[in-house]
């Protein structure tokens, strides 16, 4: 058996989009900001982790009241979007498949 599951408890960086595929299906993107707080001797120091999150389903309508600025825990499947930048370049991405989330109002 194989599991990959994700949970993350971050800030949304823009509005929800409900949008709709090709085939008519209904879904959700936002993206969260995770922080990560390090001690490094007398200092501490913060990295932040970008995630693009997508919501299929019923679940997506759900989705469009998350705003800019709000907290929000998310669980599901990670995956990874490579692609190649407008120069040529070879990019990718982390995207979360979210099977569940939760706005922590």
């Amino acid at each position: 058996m194989n599991l990959q599951q994700l949970f993350l408890l971050g800030r949304s960086t823009r509005d929800a989009e409900v949008l709709e595929s090709k085939e008519g299906k209904s879904y959700a993107k936002f993206s969260l900001a995770v922080n990560e707080f390090r001690q490094t001797g007398a200092e501490r120091e913060t990295y932040t982790q970008y995630y693009n999150v997508l919501v299929f389903g019923k679940r997506s309508g759900r989705a469009e009241a998350i705003k800019k600025g709000d907290l929000v825990m998310v669980d599901g499947r990670p995956d990874v979007d490579a692609y190649l930048s407008n120069d040529g370049e070879p990019k990718a991405s982390l995207i979360v498949f979210a099977d569940r989330f939760r706005i922590m109002k």
